[in-house]
């Protein structure tokens, strides 16, 4: 009885209340990222990881992609960020997958290299686990976001966040 009377309660719900949802068609959430999405210093081709949106919130004004990886605290001191795509529009439903991440849309970010590109998993040594994470927000930021690790962005811009999403991949 709780399972139907929960689900006649989603059902009500507006549209706009359900949350943001990524996935990939390259790895499972949880699982390894194949190498061709990692760095070219270990092999891989610094290609970006093709993401899929859904449910995006009717009342969102734009998206915004952060892929950080929090493992990188234990060798440089700080969670290094890989991506950061903003402003893509509420309508996007795939992100292909393209060298540097240069996908046509939205405003690039600098990533902890200083570079506005995607710059592939490449952990130095040992497996370290790779958070993407997508935002639905009530406006558009119109600018390119400077290195913002996703706990920093969550701070800075809770006001304009409706919904998150995040999955996470394993990179060696």
């Amino acid at each position: 009885m709780l399972k139907f009377l929960s689900l006649i309660f989603i059902s009500l719900l507006p549209i706009s209340a359900l949350a943001i949802e990524i996935s990939s068609p390259a790895f499972k959430d949880g699982e390894t990222i194949p190498k061709k999405y990692g760095c070219k210093y270990n092999g891989g081709k610094d290609i970006s990881i093709p993401i899929n949106f859904s449910n995006v919130p009717k009342n969102a004004q734009s998206i915004v992609l952060i892929m950080d990886d929090p493992d990188a605290k234990k060798v440089v001191g700080k969670t290094w960020v890989h991506w950061i795509l903003s402003d893509i529009p509420p309508d996007t439903k795939y992100l292909d997958e393209v060298k540097y991440g240069k996908v046509g849309i939205g405003v690039a970010g600098k990533n902890s290299d200083r570079s506005k590109k995607y710059f592939g998993p490449c952990p130095p040594k040992n497996e370290h686990q790779y958070n993407i994470k997508a935002y639905s927000l009530n406006t558009k930021l119109d600018k390119s976001l400077k290195a913002l690790t996703q706990e920093k962005f969550e701070k800075l811009y809770e006001n304009e966040i409706i919904s998150s999403f995040m999955i996470s991949g394993k990179f060696k």
